[in-house]
């Protein structure tokens, strides 16, 4: 398993970290106005996309040449 060994494999982790924390909550958080954990949503939604995306192409992304 690679985790944080190449330049390649960091940038595609700060990627998915990105999708999970920002992108997904900023995508929910208008449909869920009046809900008091508006996040929570967007952090399933950004964390499921990562790992379909993980399993699609993160391999490839951050295997060591």
């Amino acid at each position: 398993m690679v985790h944080l060994s190449t330049n390649s494999s960091i940038a595609t982790m700060v990627f998915y970290s990105i999708i999970t924390f920002f992108i997904g909550p900023l995508i929910t958080r208008p449909f869920m106005g009046d809900h008091p954990d508006q996040c929570i949503a967007g952090f399933l939604l950004g964390f499921t996309v990562s790992i379909f995306l993980w399993m699609k192409y993160g391999r490839l992304l951050s295997s060591k040449p």
